[in-house]
C-alpha cells in the first residue's frame, strides 16, 4: 500500500469520518423531489453552507460514497442546469446555455444560512445569491468552466462502476432530457478558442474555475483545458457505452488533439505547465501534475513534468507538511510580496493567504503519482508528511482546505475537515497502491 500499509489504512478510515461530517440530509428539493435525499458539502465545519458541485464530485472520487447517493447528486445537479438559452444577469454577467451551477442553496443545509439566502442555483463563486444579482464580475463574467467536466466525471465514475446499468442511467431523463444529452450539450456549449479548443480568458469574457477561482488568468488557461481533455476521453467512453460509435470517435479525436495542443501551448522547457499564457504565466502545480495523472503528457514530456515537481519539492519551494503551493516560491511575481502577476486580491489579504501563496492538500495525490515516475522515495516522503500532519491535527479539523504556518500563526489551517482534502489524496494513493500491486504481480 502507498505510502505504507499503516498510513494508507488510517487515511482511508479518516476519510470515511470526514465524509460523514460532510454528509447532509435535505428534506426536499424544490423542483426536484419532496422526499429526503443525502448530499455532500465541502467541509465538516459548514464554512461553505451550500452544495458545491466540484467538491461533491471530488469527494465521490474517494470510492467511499454509495452509488445510490452519487446518482442522486447527478440528478440534483442536472435539474438545476441552465436550459438551451443564455440567461443574462445584472452587471453584464451571463449564464451560458447548459451551464452547470457553481453551487446550489438547498433547504436543510445551513439553518442560519437559509434565513438570508433562498434556495436555488448560484452560478458564480463569491456569492450566495441565486437571483439576478450574482456578483459584480470579480469572479468571472461567465460561470466557472470546470463544473460540466466535473459532472461528466461523476457520471463516468457511475457508469464504470455499474457497467450493466450504465446505459440505462445515461438514457434516464432529468426534466425530460436524457442524462447523456445534458452532458453532451453542456460540453459542446463551452466557451473555448475555435482554433485550438483550449479554454480562453479575455478581460471582457473570462471564467474563474476550480481551486483557482480567486485568480484571474488571462489568455489560454491550463487547468480547465486539462479538464476538457479528461472529459473528452470520458465522453468517448460514455458514448461507447451507448453504442454511438460516431460520437465516440469524435470525442476520442478531440482528446488526442487537446493533448497535443495543451503540451505545445503550456509546457515550458523545464517541464512545468504554466497557469495561463498572457497573465499569470507562472508554473502551475495543479495543471502540471494533472496532465501526467490523466495521461495528457506521456513519455519524455511526462518525465520532464515529474522532474520539475521533484526539484521544487526537494528545494523546499513547493511543499509544507505535504500540502502544496499553487506555484513555487521562486516563481512569485514579486518575491516575498506578490504571488501572481494578477495581484488584485493580494492587496486584500497578507502575502501567503489562500490561493495567493497558501499550501493546499488536494493535488497531493496527483503530485505523488507523478513523482513516483522518477523518485518513489520522494513521493512516499510527501505522502507521509501529509498523513502525519493530518494525524497531528485531526481533532483541530485536519485535513484543512489550506494551510500556511507563516500567516496562520494562531491556528494550523483554514477550512476544517475538508472533504476534497481527504478524498483526492486518497484517490491518488489508492491508484499508486493498485499500480504497485500490478507491478509486483508481473514480477
Amino acid at each position: 500500500m502507498f505510502p505504507d500499509r499503516r498510513r494508507f489504512a488510517w487515511l482511508a478510515s479518516h476519510t470515511r469520518r470526514i465524509l460523514a461530517r460532510c454528509r447532509r440530509r435535505v428534506g426536499f428539493i424544490p423542483g426536484f423531489s419532496r422526499k429526503p435525499v443525502h448530499l455532500y458539502v465541502p467541509g465538516g465545519d459548514d464554512k461553505y453552507p451550500s452544495f458545491w458541485i466540484r467538491d461533491a464530485v471530488m469527494e465521490c472520487r474517494s470510492g467511499l460514497i454509495p452509488l445510490a447517493e452519487m446518482k442522486t447528486m447527478v440528478r440534483v445537479i442536472l435539474s438545476f442546469q441552465n436550459g438551451p438559452e443564455t440567461r443574462y444577469l445584472a452587471h453584464r454577467l451571463r449564464i451560458a446555455p447548459w451551464a452547470i451551477p457553481d453551487h446550489i442553496n438547498l433547504p436543510g443545509i445551513g439553518a442560519e444560512f437559509q434565513k438570508n439566502h433562498p434556495p436555488g442555483a448560484v452560478f458564480y463563486p463569491g456569492t450566495y445569491s441565486p437571483g439576478e444579482d450574482q456578483g459584480s464580475g470579480l469572479y468571472g463574467v461567465r460561470p466557472p468552466d470546470d463544473n460540466i467536466y466535473e459532472v461528466i466525471h461523476l457520471v463516468y465514475l457511475l457508469v464504470s462502476s455499474e457497467t450493466s446499468q450504465g446505459r440505462q442511467f445515461l438514457l434516464s431523463p432529468v426534466a425530460g432530457i436524457p442524462v447523456w444529452e445534458r452532458l453532451h450539450s453542456g460540453f459542446q456549449a463551452m466557451s473555448v478558442d475555435s482554433r485550438t479548443g483550449l479554454h480562453w480568458n479575455t478581460p471582457t469574457d473570462w471564467s474563474a474555475s476550480n481551486f483557482h477561482d480567486a485568480l484571474r488568468h488571462m489568455g489560454a488557461v491550463a487547468l480547465t483545458s486539462c479538464l476538457r481533455f479528461r472529459a473528452a476521453g470520458q465522453m468517448a467512453e460514455l458514448f461507447r457505452c451507448l453504442g454511438v460509435r460516431k460520437e465516440e470517435e469524435t470525442y476520442r479525436h478531440l482528446a488526442g488533439c487537446l493533448a497535443e495542443t495543451v503540451r505545445r501551448t503550456f509546457q515550458r522547457e523545464d517541464g512545468w505547465l504554466v497557469a495561463a499564457t498572457q497573465v499569470n504565466r507562472q508554473p502551475d502545480t495543479w495543471s502540471t501534475a494533472m496532465a501526467v495523472y490523466y495521461g495528457l503528457l506521456k513519455n519524455d514530456y511526462a518525465t520532464a513534468a515529474a522532474e520539475a515537481l521533484a526539484r521544487a519539492c526537494r528545494d523546499g519551494s513547493l511543499s509544507v507538511n505535504g500540502y502544496l503551493r499553487p506555484t513555487p516560491v521562486w516563481a512569485d511575481a514579486i518575491p516575498g510580496k506578490v504571488v501572481w502577476e494578477d495581484a488584485r486580491l493580494d492587496r486584500e489579504k497578507p502575502y501567503g493567504w489562500y490561493q495567493f501563496g497558501g499550501y493546499w492538500p488536494q493535488p497531493a495525490g496527483y503530485v505523488c503519482w507523478t513523482l513516483a515516475r522518477t523518485d518513489r522515495s520522494l513521493a512516499v516522503s510527501l505522502a507521509r508528511q501529509l498523513v502525519e500532519h493530518t494525524l497531528r491535527y485531526e481533532l483541530e479539523g485536519a485535513p484543512f482546505e489550506w494551510i500556511n504556518p507563516a500567516v496562520l500563526k494562531d491556528r494550523p489551517g483554514e477550512g476544517k475537515w475538508y472533504g476534497p482534502s481527504a478524498a483526492l489524496p486518497l484517490e491518488g494513493f489508492t491508484r499508486l497502491s493498485r499500480d504497485e500491486d500490478e507491478d509486483e504481480g508481473k514480477r
